[in-house]
């Protein structure tokens, strides 16, 4: 594959890097991938066997030690200073990761021991990795495509078994066949029009009936890939959920109760919560991103106008909204404005609809005040419990579930895409969209052939057949350093 490479990451480099994290556990592991990377790991390793590393077959497992070269006089462990005992695999180029020599080293875990050994592989004459230069180097070699190593990044990123799935699925290659298609149906009715326009007297004249339902069948194929894109982004983002009531209605201790733990500080001074809280939990395999608004509706300072800004954000994004009402006292004005707001926010197809509204009354341990008919205009589901002593939380979770499940994804061929691929997917689709005007309209046909042209450069952008810096930069810096 043809490519540009970015500029800050030196392919003829060797590159090094600690792939676990670096914190007390049983194992850690170090990367080292390039032309030096088994010349470095001889110099310091030395193999309990008195085996020369460099003739090592590839996927090969060696035992030893890796010595500080530097401390001692010979090359038996006695005289060299041991910094720990590991296991050292080998993988020869092409049969590996990135297609290069690559070396991995488990050793114990600990960020002292995983420190020294990286000092001692650098000290060697390999760099640092840069985030997701690893897997850049995958790529740059041939052995995975954009969509892959998107792919992979969700593999990492993964929150639920669905996400993981999905994930797997895209690294496998799964969408890359599917674009691979689309680009192809693309490129024969671009070169159906070329020729056309070409050699306009050739006898053979153009079947636009033909690349019309081409194109048709493009555009059909398309809109089911940003469709699963779309499906995609809630089983790895999850859905949005807007916790939302007055101030001291128990939305901070229903917060609370929901992730089991004390995430915010809950008093009885009204407006304590002054900011969006965000946390994430997970409902039959969907990740519910529970946001906690701040109760504030009539601002008295700068601080409460920005955090009502805010929560008047989440609460228009927000895919499930959590009403919280105090059962103790009578309605408010205060509730009936947010009562009010919900059926203005739900209207349209979603009125009729219980999905996406959960109405709670809170507060069911004191004397109930409230009159639940007030409230019958507003359409979803609706539980009663006690936020401060946790009963009802169960019964709270079994209708967000339910509310959830409206949501669900049914499909198992999802296309991870990051915000800059589903932008460039986006501007194909624009693209043969026009395509299909031109041709309806009975315009010049070169219009068109430009338009599908377009697509096509678009398309070759997603797989990284076309060089796109920002693209590229938006899926490889995004991973963490040692991938």
């Amino acid at each position: 594959m043809s490519l540009v490479k970015l500029k800050y990451y030196n392919t003829d480099d060797t590159i090094a890097a600690i792939a676990t994290f670096t914190s007390k556990s049983a194992l850690g592991v170090i990367k080292i991938s390039g032309k030096n990377a088994i010349s470095i790991i001889h110099k310091i390793f030395i193999p309990r066997r008195s085996k020369d590393i460099r003739k090592a077959k590839t996927y090969t497992l060696h035992y030893g030690w890796i010595v500080d070269r530097a401390q001692g006089t010979g090359f038996r462990v006695q005289e060299k200073k041991i910094i720990d005992e590991v296991l050292v695999s080998v993988m020869r180029e092409p049969f590996s990761y990135t297609c290069e020599d690559v070396v991995e080293i488990s050793c114990h875990g600990g960020a002292i021991v995983l420190g020294k050994i990286l000092e001692a592989i650098l000290k060697e004459g390999a760099r640092l990795a840069q985030p997701g230069e690893f897997t850049y180097r995958a790529f740059l070699n041939g052995r995975i495509d954009l969509l892959q190593a998107e792919g992979i990044k969700n593999i990492v990123d993964a929150k639920t078994d669905k996400a993981l799935q999905a994930a797997v699925s895209q690294l496998k290659g799964r969408a890359f066949e599917k674009f691979n298609k689309i680009k192809a149906a693309v490129k024969d009715a671009f070169l159906a029009l070329e020729a056309d326009i070409n050699f306009p007297d050739d006898d053979t004249a153009i079947n636009v009936p033909g690349v019309k339902e081409k194109i048709k069948r493009i555009i059909s194929a398309m809109e089911d890939i940003l469709k699963a894109d779309k499906e995609a982004k809630i089983i790895k983002e999850g859905l949005i959920c807007a916790i939302c009531g007055k101030t001291n209605a128990g939305k901070s201790t229903l917060f609370n109760a929901l992730l089991q733990e004390e995430r915010v500080i809950v008093s009885e001074v009204p407006g304590t919560t002054r900011d969006v809280i965000e946390e994430t939990i997970n409902i039959r395999g969907i990740p519910l991103r529970i946001h906690d608004t701040a109760g504030i509706l009539s601002p008295r300072n700068f601080i409460e106008k920005k955090a009502i800004e805010k929560s008047e954000k989440i609460f228009n994004e927000a895919d499930l909204v959590i009403l919280v009402l105090d059962g103790s006292r009578r309605l408010s004005k205060d509730d009936l404005f947010l009562l009010n707001k919900i059926k203005k926010l739900r209207g349209g197809k979603n009125t009729d609809s219980p999905k996406g509204v959960v109405v709670i009354i809170n507060k069911s341990d004191l004397k109930q005040k409230l009159n639940l008919k007030n409230i019958s205009h507003i359409k979803g589901f609706r539980v009663k419990l006690s936020a401060l002593k946790k009963e009802g939380i169960e019964d709270l979770e079994k209708v967000i579930t339910k509310a959830a499940a409206s949501f669900s994804v049914k499909r198992d061929d999802f296309v991870f895409l990051n915000r800059y691929q589903s932008e460039i997917l986006g501007n194909a689709y624009c693209d043969i969209k026009e395509a299909e005007k031109s041709l309806a309209a009975n315009r010049e046909i070169d219009a068109a052939a430009i338009s599908l042209k377009n697509a096509l450069e678009n398309l070759g952008k997603l797989s990284g057949e076309v060089f796109c810096e920002e693209l590229l930069e938006s899926i490889f810096n995004d991973f963490c350093i040692g991938k």
